[in-house]
């Protein structure tokens, strides 16, 4: 059996996209930003993504705010049936990750951009997600 890898500094974005569009049903910033957090978090603990890996998303289970966990999936590998992803009740766009050799890493959506998704137009906030430098987007520290 292939074991498949994501190089985050390779990857195709629109193709990552495009099955988070298909897991998910439509394509919309909590999303995207959620797949590039994955991809953030691989290229922080120079991880290849699905398995030594793992996730905790503070999300919770209610729309909009919980789409970024459908994202952090695609973008990580990390998947709630391989049992690697925990979701948590705290109803923040932030996700902990952590890898086999205990480094971990903490990735936020910065309050502005969780703002102007909430709030913003659909089309033009997954732009948002899409196209702004990661460092604009996200909040993070250090991997340890």
């Amino acid at each position: 059996m292939e074991t498949l890898t994501i190089d985050p500094r390779t990857v195709d974005l629109d193709g990552l996209i495009d099955r988070g569009i298909h897991l998910h049903g439509h394509r919309g910033p909590f999303l995207i930003a959620g797949i590039r957090m994955g991809l953030l978090a691989l290229e922080l603990l120079d991880n290849s993504g699905y398995f030594g890996l793992e996730a905790e998303s503070e999300t919770g289970t209610v729309t909009p705010l919980s789409c970024l966990t459908d994202g952090v999936q695609i973008g990580s590998g990390c998947t709630l049936g391989k049992g690697n992803i925990r979701v948590t009740d705290a109803r923040r766009a932030r996700v902990h990750f952590s890898d086999k050799s205990g480094r971990r890493v903490t990735i936020e959506l910065r309050p502005k951009i969780y703002e102007g998704f909430l709030n913003g137009r659909l089309e033009e906030q997954s732009e948002v997600a899409r196209d702004k430098p990661q460092e604009e987007l996200f909040i993070w520290e250090t991997p340890q």
